[in-house]
């Protein structure tokens, strides 16, 4: 009993525990250690799919990865190291590592947050949400320069110039849209998205000014950026409606316009998780580091060979092909959702959903007596791939759309075939259904092909948008249209010739 209670024993003992916690402690490292390098090699040696991101006109970082990827990169790291930092270390030191790491997040969030939302102004996000129409800032001016070429560094292997530079200016009326006064009434009202606001084009290049010159009286537009059907119908019931308009205008973008009812209801009621990734997104700080990071990163290995880049150098198209070739580039998506067949998409739920909003919209329009008229926006493969299709390896068709796409495709000949078949199926549709419902249809595809095939450059190269010549052919388009079917509107308020 004695040597048990001796001062020896009881040292050994402490001695075997403090191993054994030294033991833990180290063997907890090492597999911490193991899990942190492993995955920061996976992330670092796992390359994104560059040729995807190319196709899709999206910024590469350091020739290999993706933003998302490089951001999933980075935090990682930041967080691996700061993990690091507090797990190498026992007793006292561990706890108060803990403490530092966890007292510098109570301090340095808040104050992002802060910090973020003072950076927050109308004039900055050029949008004021406080309804689902939601507009520019009132009375306001935006001026910029933009130029037509690939935004991200790494592009296509053969990247031809695009447009050229355009001096943009924007100015809004009371009401927060694009025009040069504020109209009490307007007997034309045009609706749409950045087609009909004008992306990438001044003032007097968008197609509502263009046409109001023609008409020989102005155009109240109520097109703003990101808008779709069921923006079209709220900011009719908001502000057109109240024009008094005799003719409404309203201008469908095959390209996003084509939504189901459950993703209108998530925008009429979003969720938490999507206000807080909305909130994210429009954040100044995110803005300025993801601009940091890919002026930082985005033009290293930006020149490096590019892997299967087969898939997309075809393109941007060549057209008319000769001397006075113009080019074109777009994304995948646009001949996927051109390979759809008629019978198919007259029942899908993203067409049968914006189809009643514009049903509802013929009928607000009849209620005030005004002529309603639906325009077909189509993309720019609608209008550019038929005049090159029969020049274009199929294989290369079929990789292309392929891109990105979870399921099978047929074989390259037949896809290609079919594709053909299909791409004027979704303007079809739309034309059948306005007919039945006694609604005046006008689709663009045609007067703006025939444009691109006498060298007009009806799109910019890089961008989906019309540019400041596309705008003009629309115009016209939509002039003859309303002189030939809807004449009480042309030229009535034009005075008298002596």
């Amino acid at each position: 009993m004695e040597r048990l209670r001796s001062p020896g024993w009881l040292t050994g003992l402490d001695a075997d525990r403090q191993a054994g916690a030294r033991l833990k402690f180290i063997t907890r490292q090492k597999v911490w250690l193991t899990i942190v390098i492993t995955v920061n090699a996976a992330l670092w040696l796992i390359p994104s799919d560059v040729v995807e991101e190319v196709a899709r006109q999206r910024h590469v970082m350091l020739g290999r990865y993706s933003r998302t990827h490089f951001a999933w990169i980075v935090g990682v790291g930041v967080f691996s190291l700061v993990s690091l930092y507090v797990d190498w270390s026992t007793g006292a030191t561990y706890r108060r590592r803990w403490f530092q790491v966890g007292a510098t997040l109570l301090f340095l969030l808040p104050s992002l947050a802060v910090f973020d939302g003072l950076m927050r102004t109308p004039d900055d996000q050029h949008y004021i949400r406080e309804r689902i129409a939601y507009t520019r800032p009132i009375d306001a001016k935006f001026a910029s320069e933009y130029e037509d070429r690939p935004e991200a560094r790494r592009s296509y292997p053969n990247a031809p110039p695009g447009f050229g530079k355009i001096d943009r200016t924007l100015r809004t009326d009371s009401r927060g849209y694009r025009n040069a006064v504020t109209q009490t009434h307007a007997d034309v009202v045009t609706l749409g998205d950045s087609f009909t606001e004008g992306s990438n084009v001044s003032d007097q290049d968008a197609w509502p000014a263009r046409l109001g010159t023609l008409l020989g009286h102005p155009v109240c537009n109520l097109g703003m950026s990101g808008y779709d059907p069921l923006h079209y119908l709220e900011s009719l019931k908001d502000h057109g409606l109240a024009l008094k308009p005799r003719v409404v205008l309203c201008m469908l973008y095959e390209g996003n316009d084509f939504r189901s009812t459950d993703s209108d209801a998530k925008r009429r009621n979003p969720g938490v998780s999507k206000r807080f990734a909305d909130y994210l997104d429009r954040s100044p700080i995110i803005r300025a580091l993801d601009q940091r990071l890919i002026r930082t990163f985005g033009s290293i290995g930006a020149d490096a060979p590019l892997t299967a880049a087969a898939r997309i150098d075809w393109l941007p198209l060549a057209i008319p092909a000769g001397a006075s070739e113009r080019y074109y580039a777009f994304e995948p998506k646009q001949l996927r959702d051109l390979y759809v067949s008629a019978d198919d998409f007259a029942v899908d739920r993203h067409w049968l959903n914006p189809r009643g909003q514009l049903a509802e919209m013929h009928a607000r329009c009849r209620e005030i007596g005004a002529t309603f008229v639906v325009l077909f926006a189509p993309t720019k493969a609608h209008v550019t791939f038929p005049l090159v299709a029969d020049r274009v390896d199929p294989v290369k068709i079929k990789a292309f759309t392929a891109i990105s796409l979870k399921g099978e495709l047929p074989e390259p000949r037949e896809f290609a075939q079919e594709l053909k078949r299909n791409v004027e199926a979704r303007e079809q549709v739309v034309a059948k259904w306005s007919a039945q419902e006694g609604i005046p249809f006008l689709g663009l595809s045609s007067p703006l092909r025939k444009a691109a095939t006498a060298s007009t450059q009806v799109y910019y190269t890089y961008d989906q948008h019309w540019t400041p010549l596309g705008h003009e052919v629309v115009a016209h388009a939509v002039d003859e249209f309303l002189r030939d079917s809807l004449s009480n509107v042309h030229h009535e308020t034009q005075p008298a010739a002596p």
